[in-house]
């Protein structure tokens, strides 16, 4: 028992000291913050031209970013694993840590649209499947520095067609 109080005191107590020492307390030197942008949309084509995109800060500096999708228990998506996240934006993050990132095109019709894909490797809407509306977090994470943000996406269905 002693050994592991030890343990313990070793590894967070210089955290502790350092938090303290530099006026910033342990927990909030390493809060990092992802914003979606915007935070709701309805699926159109109009997301190719101007896609989701997001900000965070608070990682590393000069980090890898990787933007996920995590997918609601039950929602089967074309080339996913049940369970497995995805992949909707890649940034790096500048010297502050901050970082800005957008969805490409490829990413909102594969996983936005779930599109059919011609043999020229056209998209083919007829084939597509667009995930339901609802609410999707969003997951932020340095590379390096382990960072975790989280933020929400709401799809909401498109608006009805004036007759």
């Amino acid at each position: 028992m002693k050994a592991l109080k030890i343990i313990t005191l070793t590894l967070i107590f210089p955290g502790l000291v350092l938090g303290v020492l530099s006026g910033v307390p342990a927990a909030a030197a390493s809060d990092a913050c992802l914003k979606v942008i915007p935070e709701e949309i309805f699926l159109s084509p109009a997301l190719i031209k101007k896609p989701v995109s997001f900000t965070g800060s608070g990682f590393g500096p000069n980090e890898m970013i990787s933007v996920e999708m995590i997918l609601p228990p039950g929602l089967v998506v074309k080339g996913v694993e049940e369970g497995e996240d995805v992949g909707i934006a890649v940034a790096d993050t500048d010297d502050q840590g901050n970082f800005t990132a957008a969805m490409k095109p490829m990413a909102t019709l594969n996983w936005f649209f779930q599109v059919g894909w011609t043999p020229l490797l056209k998209p083919n809407f007829k084939e597509a499947k667009p995930i339901p509306p609802g609410d999707y977090k969003i997951r932020a994470t340095g590379l390096y520095s382990d960072k975790v943000a989280y933020s929400m996406l709401t799809i909401v269905p498109p608006p009805k067609k004036k007759e």
